[in-house]
């Protein structure tokens, strides 16, 4: 999904809408709150730094679980990572970006430069009953369990 907007302030909550609706057809709604903290970060640095009118924000379905976020803008100034301190009121998107993407990096365009940042899904938890093949295994595998509860109850009951 890609879209253009104008290069204000009013054009993060589009794009953190862009991000969400991107994820939420990709049924990948877990990555939702980071990919939008990310939009934002991304976005605001282009409203901040950028030169052109517009800027481009793009979301890509990589392979697996794997989510790459992007702004395009008309500004050839690359991003650079400060080191945070502790009485800096701004300067901290991209550390953000950096702590909670697999990987981020800025591509330089012709007219420009793409920054992106990759969010990968994290694998879901495995679940406390194992799942079988067939309804069949699921049962008997719930049969023995409530069994073996029952013969512990009573055992405890007997004494």
């Amino acid at each position: 999904m890609t879209r253009s907007l104008p290069r204000e302030a009013e054009s993060v909550p589009v794009a953190r809408h862009l991000v969400r609706k991107a994820l939420d057809d990709w049924k990948l709604h877990s990555l939702g709150d980071t990919a939008e903290l990310v939009v934002t970060e991304l976005v605001t640095n282009s409203v901040r730094h950028a030169r052109s009118t517009t800027i481009r924000v793009t979301v890509r379905r990589l392979a697996g679980g794997t989510v790459q976020v992007a702004v395009i803008d008309m500004s050839h100034d690359m991003p650079v990572l400060l080191p945070p301190t502790e009485d800096a009121e701004d300067g901290r998107g991209l550390a953000v970006i950096d702590a909670v993407s697999t990987q981020w990096g800025t591509d330089l365009l012709p007219w420009g430069k793409r920054v992106w940042a990759d969010l990968e899904q994290t694998a879901p938890a495995l679940p406390l009953v194992p799942s079988y093949a067939t309804l069949r295994g699921q049962a008997v595998y719930v049969l023995v369990w409530v069994a073996l509860a029952a013969l512990l109850v009573a055992s405890v009951a007997y004494r």
